[in-house]
């Protein structure tokens, strides 16, 4: 059994021990220590990272309750042993915050966390209940916060069954033996296995980030520390930048934005008004014409605008509409010739030609790889169709 040393202290950064224990798997020289610091992960906490005689460790295993580190080459008995210090303290802020976070919601929203994840980028947890009201996240984060600006003292000690009993505990352990519990003074006792900072104020800042519905729960998106540091860095260069291009404060750039989008929007109306305008002449113009098989490029039309017009110029008496858009190498047929069934003709004889496509009996679209195999069947359309008449 090797002595967790994380568990007496958590900001042990470098110690010595000796290799107990080791085995080969899938490439990897596995060993326990005599001592640890190295957390090995669990209760929504990651395994550390570090170096065991300068070998970077690359994996962690559980045998029988022991720690066993992965490593790419094979160590002396005799071993120094390194925590990546920025990555632990990292998780440390983001755990601790997590508490801290926990505790807040049952105090101020009466909501319990059913989960915890601690991730690369995200750290979330899952509290129960319906949705929760922005008043209510406010006052949530702020009291977090105060938590910390109260920089309260942090502790972690083993209890015994009786006085675990006598403990207003946040949870039930979800062991019997060795049940370590991590007090926040005045706050909670928390049975806890993970690492922690030694006061809240180590904790520096706790950010919500958003809320999603997960279940019968609501899942909070959260950061803490340096990490809550950094998204606050970028999104502030972020609205800086916005700023700077309208000319504006930051203050004022929500508004400038909302004006933006409301003539955007302005734009398309108008912008969609005129296209239906052209596509009114457009069609007029085909319809106008005698010819029986009619072909056109509209250039910056969509698949859905092209086979809108060439069906409603099948069913006015056209034979064989052909309708493309070149730059974009998509082609429309609509036909209500008997006998003909645009979309079998398409996956009959588009693979010969680059493209890909099909439709149903009277209106068919295809898109292909160059324009020049688009030219080339609009070539065998025409041939087709004189063809059949």
């Amino acid at each position: 059994m090797s002595k967790l040393l994380y568990r007496e202290n958590s900001f042990c950064q470098n110690w010595q021990t000796v290799v107990t224990d080791t085995y080969e798997k899938d490439g990897l020289y596995f060993v326990a220590l005599q001592e640890t610091a190295f957390y090995p992960g669990g209760g929504g906490q990651p395994a550390d990272k570090g170096s065991i005689a300068g070998v970077e460790v690359k994996a962690v295993e559980m045998k029988e309750d022991v720690p066993y580190y992965g490593l790419e080459s094979q160590v002396n008995k005799q071993v120094d042993c390194q925590i990546d210090w920025e990555h632990r303290f990292d998780l440390m802020q983001q755990h601790t915050g997590q508490h801290l976070l926990s505790a807040s919601f049952r105090m101020t929203a009466d909501r319990e966390t059913e989960g915890f994840h601690l991730g690369q980028d995200d750290v979330t947890i899952d509290v129960a209940g319906d949705k929760l009201t922005n008043k209510e996240l406010i006052e949530v984060e702020r009291k977090a916060n105060q938590l910390l600006y109260d920089d309260i003292g942090i502790s972690s000690y083993y209890v015994t069954s009786e006085q675990l009993a006598r403990l207003p505990v946040v949870k039930q352990p979800t062991v019997t033996e060795n049940v370590r519990i991590v007090e926040v003074e005045g706050v909670e006792y928390n049975p806890c296995g993970g690492t922690h900072v030694r006061s809240t104020g180590q904790v520096g800042i706790i950010k919500i980030l958003k809320v999603e519905k997960q279940k019968q729960a609501q899942r909070i998106y959260f950061q803490c520390g340096k990490r809550a540091f950094e998204t606050t860095k970028t999104i502030f260069e972020i609205v800086d930048k916005a700023a700077a291009q309208f000319q504006t404060n930051r203050m004022d750039v929500l508004e400038r934005l909302e004006k933006q989008s409301a003539d955007l929007q302005s734009a398309v109306k108008h912008a969609e008004e005129l296209e239906n305008q052209l596509e009114e002449l457009e069609l007029k113009e085909i319809m106008q014409t005698e010819e029986r098989m009619t072909i056109r490029s509209l250039e910056g039309k969509t698949v859905k605008a092209l086979q809108r017009m060439a069906g409603t110029a099948a069913e006015s008496g056209k034979d064989f509409v052909i309708l493309s858009n070149y730059s974009d190498k998509k082609l429309v047929l609509a036909s209500h010739l008997e006998g003909v069934h645009s979309g079998s003709l398409f996956r009959e004889s588009l693979a010969e030609f680059n493209g890909k496509g099909g439709g149903n009996a009277q209106v068919a679209q295809a898109s292909f790889s160059s324009q020049e195999d688009l030219e080339r069947y609009v070539d065998f359309l025409k041939e087709h169709y004189q063809s059949i008449v």
